[in-house]
């Protein structure tokens, strides 16, 4: 009898073990930096640093009478305001994460990533900056296909990753990994009762 228990635990111990594994593997790459920060867990993370005080100089053209604007700091924040820290846009809190820029810039805050040079370019179909045409730019590049596998720009924001980097990982498990884990943790519970009854039954 004794035997037959300490079979059944070392197989209930290896299963949990197992599933546990599978778990950490991947939820260590949606792992969130304090205060809800959504810094990118990869190795790029060492070349990153917190936004100059003064962001790029962006000028784009838009119409067909020449009309131009010049994006500066102030016009930047207010995008990010506007759009980016908007939860009625973009369900991810951004707004207290010193990297937010990182959605638009590179890692260097001195080029547009490609998402932020697609943001641009929409900006460039719609006319000059205010409130409206934001976030209508915001919404003509939300479904393109981000630098993030597997998702569209929006998606990537909306799970705190930054869109214009191949290596930035989500923040937030997908629902249907999170029930898939549920399901493998039910398995392997439903498999030390059976076992313990197999090995229990009378003869």
């Amino acid at each position: 009898m004794a035997h037959k228990l300490f079979t059944l635990m070392l197989i209930g111990t290896l299963l949990l073990v197992g599933a546990w594994s599978m778990f950490q593997e991947v939820n260590s790459s949606h792992a969130v930096t304090g205060n809800n920060q959504a810094i990118p867990m990869t190795t790029k993370l060492d070349n990153i640093t917190i936004p100059p005080q003064s962001l790029p100089s962006v000028t784009y053209y838009y119409g067909n009478q020449g009309g131009h604007q010049t994006i500066t700091t102030p016009e930047w924040n207010s995008i990010l305001k506007n759009v980016f820290d908007n939860k009625t846009i973009i369900s991810y809190d951004f707004a207290n994460n010193t990297t937010q820029a990182l959605i638009l810039f590179d890692i260097t805050y001195t080029y547009m990533n490609p998402y932020g040079n697609e943001y641009v370019a929409a900006l460039g179909q719609i006319g000059p900056l205010n409130t409206a045409n934001e976030q209508k730019a915001f919404w003509m590049t939300a479904n393109k296909s981000s630098q993030v596998s597997g998702y569209s720009n929006w998606g990537a924001l909306n799970v705190g990753a930054y869109p214009g980097f191949s290596w930035s990982k989500p923040q937030i498990l997908p629902s249907y990994l999170t029930e898939e884990y549920f399901a493998i943790f039910g398995a392997v519970v439903a498999s030390i009762f059976v076992l313990y009854f197999v090995f229990n039954r009378r003869k």
